[in-house]
């Protein structure tokens, strides 16, 4: 018994501790340093996968692959977050993503009521290069639940090979929701937002907005 005591003990305040720690990469704290985890969304207007393998006290970053439902793009980057606030329950983060991203058959994320462009049935292959700059918050409200909050700004420079064409899209996103600590391993969230977008090309501007809806799970090892 004397030795069984400190073993309930031990396994109790890991129990009840562990949920601490757990943090999906939509959020602005991190998972304990040296943990890994397998990060996978899916809603609209896009899917992804994230391997986050690098998390430190400040820092956590990993590899992710974004596709866009329509019009398809495809896109690789490294995601990174960088602590910015801990304090109490609430924690920030600063979020830079740059990526490069691949399309055919149009591109744009925003929809431009004044500009006709890039959702077409003809294949026309793009190239982009960009970057998601913005900060992550979130709040602890209770056990297993938080908060989650965002401004985000995808802006990505498309060219196209064929025609010499180019544009810049710069959506503007702010993102709320909730994530649910299911146990030590795993954790599940939801988000929705949008915002206005911009549009340059060349000489035009457009004037749009976006809108977004997904559901994650994280699973960390």
């Amino acid at each position: 018994m004397s030795r069984l005591l400190p073993l309930l003990a031990l396994l109790a305040s890991l129990f009840f501790a562990a949920p601490a720690q757990a943090s999906t990469i939509t959020s602005g704290s991190f998972n304990a340093p040296g943990e890994r985890s397998h990060n996978i969304a899916i809603g609209w207007p896009e899917l992804h996968y994230m391997w986050e393998g690098l998390v430190r006290d400040k820092v956590a970053l990993g590899p992710r692959v974004d596709v866009r439902v329509w019009p398809f793009v495809a896109a690789l980057g490294v995601n990174m977050r960088f602590s910015v606030l801990e304090q109490g329950k609430a924690s920030l983060a600063l979020l830079v993503y740059p990526n490069i991203g691949f399309a055919g058959f149009g591109v744009s994320r925003a929809d431009y009521p004044l500009v006709r462009l890039f959702a077409s049935r003809a294949f026309d292959g793009s190239v982009g290069v960009g970057a998601n700059l913005g900060v992550l918050g979130s709040f602890k409200v209770a056990h297993q639940w938080h908060i989650l909050a965002s401004f985000e700004n995808p802006t990505m420079v498309w060219i196209f090979p064929r025609s010499g064409g180019w544009f810049v899209e710069w959506p503007i996103t702010l993102m709320a929701g909730a994530q649910f600590d299911v146990n030590f391993r795993t954790s599940i969230w939801a988000r929705i937002g949008g915002g206005p977008a911009l549009l340059f090309a060349g000489p035009s501007l457009g004037i749009g907005g976006h809108g977004s809806l997904s559901f994650g799970a994280q699973f960390r090892y």
